[in-house]
């Protein structure tokens, strides 16, 4: 039986990553970058055999391009291993960065210094990437201190410490040419980005980030001097993403300040494009979702979540109902207004809710197999143009980081009344993607109520070719 990327991937729990407050200070006021990286399952041999298990077995097709990757993934990981357990006496007597205490026979020198995987959705980037995290013996992912993230999830992570990295530094009192009392910040040992990068590659030495793809300005601005500092440490970095680096962030705002960090992929990295002809998240399109049901007729006991399942679509006439009984029978009386904390000052009122604590008085429920914490919203509150707006914020449209902060908070969403979206709705359409793709890394599931199928809510002229990216 051929598995889905979902499927693979589902073995993997989500990355847990941890910030906290930063004591004032210089270089050393930033705290070890938290983060663990677990997997129930362990391969005990390296990527490119167990890809090629897969494909033995059957669970995977043979695909060249993805064992084109997995060769130098594998490379990778075998160097990465050997320096971790050889390392240098020059390491072992200092603290400057890993980089300058590779020996000239070093095996990371001999290769690039990360990967950058790219190609269509579904050409199997991801597993590739999951693959390589499951590979390395439990011991070394400890002591390499490998982290895999979601990029949009890594961002937030870098804006909030470079936010508590300014906060952190004393004020200095001083006087104006007129005599007039200010205020400067005290100055930093170094760049705070570079200061964010040595802090990361301290306790980061291979950083797998999924889905690279940038649309704000804010991250197209600091990535080239960011990963350049992060490859200067000696981090070991794995992309995956969509597209090509040429085609990253196009059109976008200043855009010749991220032109910098295209030119650090292509130079530093590997760039292998991931072409498999088959698309796994359409071998089974209904079991990729979890279940897709057609209304009306759909009995009740039809709706019940179950072992594995990634979520239920319910399509068509009375979904939206049928959505609204599934709701009350999770949350039933006990459903409650929250307001969340997506950071920077920015705060989301969930209107309706169940807290941890809720969930676990509903165990009688029919629904109550619900995998912690749930909140329903409406498509228009998560990707219309208003975002939550109407009485519940005032941020209008909803970006990447709200969607992460919706998606840590609440393991399982309802998304009520997502319309079959017209060419005049690409922008409704971008969030639904980054919404989708940000609940599949993170791990939730989702119930949703629908006007069509999967394959039918891009509804987009058949004269054009444009498509929505993610």
């Amino acid at each position: 039986m051929l598995l889905s990327g979902s499927q693979i991937r589902r073995a993997i729990p989500r990355t847990l990553l941890q910030t906290s407050a930063l004591p004032v200070g210089g270089t050393q006021c930033l705290p070890p970058f938290h983060h663990q990286y677990v997997s129930q399952t362990f391969h005990p041999v390296s990527i490119a055999p167990a890809l090629q298990d897969l494909v033995t077995t059957g669970r995977l097709k043979q695909d060249d391009s993805q064992q084109f990757a997995a060769k130098l993934l594998n490379a990778l990981q075998t160097a990465v291993t050997h320096e971790a357990q050889t390392p240098s006496p020059q390491a072992k007597s200092t603290s400057s960065a890993p980089s300058a205490n590779q020996s000239s026979n070093s095996p990371l020198l001999q290769l690039p210094r990360g990967a950058y995987l790219w190609g269509t959705i579904g050409s199997g980037k991801t597993m590739l990437l999951d693959l390589f995290c499951s590979t390395f013996p439990r011991s070394d992912r400890q002591q390499l201190g490998l982290c895999r993230l979601h990029f949009h999830e890594f961002m937030l992570t870098i804006h909030s410490r470079l936010h508590s990295l300014q906060e952190s530094v004393p004020r200095i009192k001083g006087q104006s040419h007129f005599g007039l009392p200010v205020y400067r910040y005290a100055p930093l040992n170094g760049h705070p980005v570079d200061l964010v990068a040595q802090s990361i590659a301290r306790d980061t030495k291979v950083l797998c980030l999924d889905e690279l793809h940038v649309t704000d300005v804010a991250d197209a601005l600091i990535l080239g001097q960011l990963f350049s500092a992060l490859l200067r440490e000696g981090t070991v970095i794995v992309f995956t993403s969509n597209k090509p680096p040429l085609e990253l962030y196009k059109n976008g705002l200043n855009r010749q300040y991220f032109l910098p960090f295209v030119k650090l992929v292509q130079k530093q990295l590997a760039v292998i494009e991931v072409s498999a002809a088959s698309d796994y998240r359409l071998q089974d399109q209904d079991q990729a979702l979890g279940e897709v049901l057609d209304m009306p007729g759909l009995r009740n006991t039809d709706a019940q979540r179950k072992e594995g399942q990634q979520g239920i679509m319910l399509v068509g006439p009375g979904s939206h109902d049928a959505l609204d009984v599934m709701w009350a029978e999770t949350a039933g009386s006990l459903q409650t207004e929250a307001s969340l904390n997506v950071g920077f000052g920015r705060t989301l009122r969930v209107p309706r809710q169940l807290s941890q604590g809720q969930q676990a008085s509903r165990s009688t429920s029919s629904h109550s197999s619900t995998p912690g914490p749930a909140a329903m919203l409406h498509f228009e509150q998560v990707c219309g143009q208003q975002g939550l707006a109407p009485g519940l914020d005032q941020g209008g449209a909803l970006g990447p980081a709200d969607m992460v902060a919706l998606a840590a908070a609440y393991p399982l969403l309802f998304i009520q009344g997502i319309p079959v979206l017209q060419w005049s709705q690409r922008n409704e359409a971008r969030r639904l993607v980054t919404l989708i793709d940000t609940l599949y890394d993170m791990r939730c599931r989702l119930e949703c109520s629908a006007a069509g199928r999967p394959r039918q809510v891009h509804l987009w002229p058949e004269n054009t070719k444009k498509k929505v990216q993610p």
